[in-house]
């Protein structure tokens, strides 16, 4: 039987599109290796950031006998942010204490609150590379020069105050899907995937996971109108943040697979949205397949961006 090709493949070297990891070797056997170090480097990333609760949206990698340089651009879920709240909740008290004497007025304080927490996480962040540079030194033996470049998402989204103002316009569209716990997230996945390039494996990431949460309750009717509201929302808000001014893609397809409201055989939702065309190897398209492990089986989630 056919497989599906990634459709990343065939634009390598087209319209500026390189490898996400490079090493310099100087003969075959050297490339072999450099191959499996690399390799091992990425699942040791994958496996530290996925215990932090942090989301990666891109990683490269390059490879040489005197330096290793890492670029990782990364998105702190919700319970990233809880860990790091409940590190800064020991000294909440004592910041409030210190800011009645100074400020009078709430918001001078929350807004002194809001610059401690970024301070704090800030910090957290600089541990976490410090400990990832002391596991990579160790495993590199300390013969190599390391520098990792980590790029926040959550603090890297700008926009122009005209693009903010039609974005409430179609927040107020979505206005319906508000009390539901994951519109928050949501809706920066979806802004960080129109706004920054390379973002379809953040995407399949968030969909999979959201199937996951849905399913862990062992009510199988509230599971199967989980399921239906969340692809009902997908199939909005997508389609609205693509036609938006700040949007970046021209295009996007949603393919999702999987046993549907305890139905006996998996079927497939697909959904396709502005200008999209695999056939072209001029069109820039990003794609990424996930899988979701369900109470009711897998359900598999492949994404494609297509960018302008």
């Amino acid at each position: 039987m056919g497989q599906k090709v990634d459709a990343r493949i065939f634009r390598l070297g087209v319209c500026k599109k390189n490898w996400e990891q490079k090493y310099i070797e100087k003969n075959e056997e050297e490339s072999s290796l450099y191959l499996y170090k690399t390799l091992e480097i990425r699942k040791y990333i994958n496996r530290i950031f996925e215990l932090h609760k942090i989301k990666i949206q891109n990683c490269k990698i390059l490879y040489s006998d005197v330096s290793l340089q890492i670029y990782i651009s990364f998105y702190l879920t919700e319970k990233a942010i809880e860990i790091i709240y409940q590190s800064f909740t020991k000294y909440r008290k004592r910041l409030w204490n210190q800011t009645k004497r100074s400020a009078t007025r709430k918001k001078e304080k929350k807004n002194i609150l809001l610059r401690r927490l970024k301070l704090k996480q800030k910090t957290l962040l600089k541990k976490f590379e410090n400990t990832l540079l002391r596991c990579l030194s160790l495993y590199t033996k300390k013969k190599v020069n390391i520098s990792i470049n980590l790029q926040n998402l959550n603090s890297s989204k700008q926009l122009t105050y005209h693009q903010i103002k039609n974005c409430r316009i179609l927040f107020r569209q979505l206005k319906k899907f508000g009390r539901n716990s994951f519109f928050k997230e949501a809706i920066n996945v979806l802004f960080i995937a129109i706004l920054k390039r390379r973002s379809a494996k953040l995407l399949a990431n968030f969909v999979s996971r959201q199937f996951k949460q849905n399913q862990m309750r062992s009510d199988q009717n509230t599971i199967s109108r989980k399921d239906n509201y969340f692809l009902g929302f997908l199939k909005q808000s997508v389609k609205l943040l693509i036609n938006a001014e700040a949007s970046r893609i021209a295009g996007a397809k949603l393919v999702i697979k999987g046993r549907f409201n305890r139905a006996p055989r998996a079927r497939k939702i697909i959904m396709q949205f502005g200008q999209f065309s695999l056939q072209s190897l001029n069109s820039k398209i990003d794609y990424y397949q996930s899988t979701a492990y369900t109470i009711n089986g897998t359900f598999g989630i492949k994404i494609w961006l297509c960018e302008n």
